[in-house]
């Protein structure tokens, strides 16, 4: 029994390319503020690969604010689902730089740093 779980785990793992060191890596990463004052009116595509998965999104920016962020490309897991949450935060408040989702902090970050690489102006 042991041997099997173990092997649904490791299957798991490369299906998903993810491992515990790059999870951690993830969560622990800076999300940088962007000044919205240096960003010009357009919209902006951003992305951010982890676990070999490419998270991607557009931002439209108008008179110095955010005004819409459209995810092009999530998991569709309920986890990955739930940390959606985190541009309605960016909206609210007018910032990149928010608290993450509870329970989804890894793919909050995900979003939350290709929302940052989108006012960048990285791809």
């Amino acid at each position: 029994m042991r041997l099997k779980t173990l092997f649904a785990l490791l299957t798991l793992t490369v299906l998903f390319g993810c491992n515990t060191a790059e999870v951690k890596a993830v969560r622990a990463m800076p999300i940088n503020h962007v000044d919205l004052a240096q960003v010009k009116d357009g919209t902006y595509p951003g992305s951010f690969t982890y676990g070999g998965f490419k998270y991607e999104v557009m931002v439209e920016v108008g008179s110095h604010e955010i005004r819409n962020i459209t995810i092009t490309k999530n998991r569709t897991t309920s986890h990955a689902q739930a940390a959606e949450d985190v541009m309605r935060r960016i909206l609210e408040q007018q910032e990149n730089d928010v608290d993450v989702v509870s329970g989804t902090t890894t793919t909050s970050k995900a979003l939350l740093k290709a929302v940052e690489n989108a006012l960048e102006g990285k791809r």
